[in-house]
């Protein structure tokens, strides 16, 4: 949350900059990063969890 507020660089930035230029494609593919980030982490934790917890 706080690159939303305070950051000069970075996803976050790239959303925040695209709503204020009124560009939704960059505000779309700031999204779209993160949801694939988001994802790709979740599924490696996921990974882990079952490795560690296989009984």
């Amino acid at each position: 949350m706080g690159e939303f507020l305070v950051s000069k660089k970075g996803i976050g930035y790239l959303i925040i900059y695209g709503t204020q230029v009124f560009n939704l494609s960059i505000v779309m593919s700031g999204i779209i990063i993160l949801i694939l980030i988001s994802f790709i982490l979740y599924e490696i934790i996921d990974k882990i969890e079952k490795k560690l917890l296989k009984k």
